[in-house]
């Protein structure tokens, strides 16, 4: 055999003996029952039926506004919240379920349960991954082990971790990885094979530091990383000295009264390092209930749960001094806003496949959405949703909230730097776009950038792989008199005036 031959052969070998590369092509795309049918899982035990906890939020989904909880014709229809590129040929909201391969969805206002349907497999007992939610979970764990003393949000992970002191990654904290700003040469979109890896590996602590290399100063530059949160995971369990899953069993499920066990995947039984960025599984009543606890602003029963500095940084509206339509805490922001994106305060936590829980604190909204499609995007269409049965209305419902025929213009930052937007073709979707004219020198972010989409009424975005950006249009007295530009990967919002 030649050298080049044996050396082929040798590569070939080492790669397909390689349990995570055999796990990864073998199963290929994730799948909400991968507790049960890939990964070693710790059960998170329900609490018992006596438990009293357990009724301080079962009565609203118990004792619903309609008759009927289950039928769909209880929500608006469909063409007053999901534009008509997004509703998969879908001719009413049983037709959209069934074709978005939602397993559930429930929809409460007010302590009222207004629907709770499951499709496609799903239902009301049947514990699923969410996926990214878990990251918020673990994100608010790493909370209530700050307030417990057990650990400290400013705290540097090389105190955990003591392979991150050898190096630039000394100067990480927590914090940083609560909030994807850690620096790691990673972003979940431009690193796909990598990530694949990283959901199905056998060893995440071999993974991490072999992967988790730096790039930029901690706290400068925001990217979206499954890897922080993994990171954060390890860090949180040296802390605590257990499980994850017996935190949230104590910290969480008990004292919520949760109905159903859940559970949390590990990479394996040898290592036991816990999934923290994806690897969790519930069911979607107990993500109400979890929605009511963060609606709650972290009390339940008396008892603040949540720390409230946790609940305050969460839910804290500010414009322009971060990029608070990007990850905060391991929640999003960047969704429907109709004309009032400074003072929004809409947030939720979202997984693959589509994976929600929605809350709308001002409104006193819970929306929870399971399946196993994406294909169409949730969140704008669940914050329109939010809007009608708060409001009435929407920019698909009233015209008067599209301000669309104002976009166009020059905008410029109060230190001179000027972009202008005009209107362009309709995209594949049938939405409306926007020719995007500036210097990329004063916008670096996006340079091969020229046309975006509109998102609603108030906004238009332009995303590739991990590069995102979103316009937020500010609106005074039905005028557009300037836009908030947020974009990935950058960690502030700029404010630009409407000069024409």
């Amino acid at each position: 055999m030649k050298l080049n031959q044996l050396f082929l052969f040798t590569l070939v070998l080492t790669i397909f003996s390689s349990c995570t590369f055999v796990r990864t092509v073998q199963h290929f795309k994730p799948s909400t029952l991968d507790h049960q049918k890939i990964f070693a899982c710790d059960t998170v035990h329900a609490a018992p039926p006596q438990n009293l906890a357990a009724k301080a939020y079962a009565p609203s989904l118990e004792a619903p506004l309609f008759t009927d909880a289950t039928a769909t014709y209880n929500l608006p229809p469909i063409e007053q919240w999901v534009p008509p590129s997004h509703r998969l040929g879908a001719t009413d909201l049983e037709d959209f379920l069934l074709k978005s391969e939602t397993t559930a969805l429930l929809v409460i206002r007010n302590d009222t349960l207004l629907l709770e349907a499951y499709r496609n497999g799903g239902a009301e007992d049947k514990a699923r991954i969410i996926f990214s939610v878990s990251k918020a979970i673990t994100s608010i764990l790493t909370a209530i082990a700050h307030e417990e003393g057990l650990l400290d949000i400013n705290q540097k992970v090389a105190d955990f971790i003591p392979e991150f002191g050898r190096d630039k990654r000394k100067d990480i904290t927590i914090y940083h990885l609560m909030n994807m700003v850690s620096g790691l040469d990673w972003v979940d979109q431009d690193n796909l094979v990598k990530l694949g890896f990283l959901y199905y590996t056998k060893n995440q602590e071999k993974f991490i530091i072999k992967n988790a290399k730096l790039v930029h100063q901690p706290g400068t530059v925001h990217a979206y990383k499954s890897l922080s949160t993994q990171i954060l995971g390890i860090c949180l369990e040296r802390a605590l000295g257990r499980s994850i899953a017996s935190y949230l069993e104590e910290k969480i499920w008990q004292p919520l009264g949760m109905k159903h066990d859940a559970y949390v995947t590990i990479d394996s039984e040898k290592n036991r390092n816990t999934r923290a960025f994806g690897g969790m599984a519930m069911t979607a009543t107990d993500m109400a209930r979890l929605g009511k606890l963060l609606l709650n602003h972290g009390k339940w029963n008396d008892k603040q749960i949540i720390p409230t500095w946790y609940m305050d940084d969460l839910t804290a509206v500010r414009a322009t001094d971060r990029n608070w339509c990007n990850d905060k805490l391991c929640f999003k922001r960047n969704g429907y806003y109709e004309g009032d994106y400074a003072h929004n305060s809409h947030y939720w936590a979202s997984g693959y496949l589509g994976q929600f829980i929605f809350i709308d604190p001002v409104h006193q909204t819970i929306i929870v959405r399971q399946g196993d499609n994406e294909e169409t995007k949730w969140n704008p269409f669940i914050g329109r949703l939010s809007n009608l049965l708060t409001k009435g209305s929407n920019d698909l419902t009233d015209a008067k909230l599209n301000f669309s025929d104002q976009f166009a213009g020059t905008y410029q930052t109060s230190e001179g730097v000027e972009m202008s937007l005009t209107p362009a073709e309709v995209d594949e979707y049938n939405r409306p776009t926007w020719s995007w004219q500036r210097s990329t020198a004063d916008f670096p972010y996006h340079h091969k950038a020229e046309t975006l989409y509109q998102s609603d009424g108030v906004s238009i975005s332009y995303r590739t792989l991990g590069h995102y950006t979103r316009f937020f249009f500010d609106i005074k007295d039905g005028k557009v008199v300037g836009l908030y530009y947020g974009n990935t990967p950058s960690v502030t919002t700029l404010y630009l005036k409407k000069i024409n």
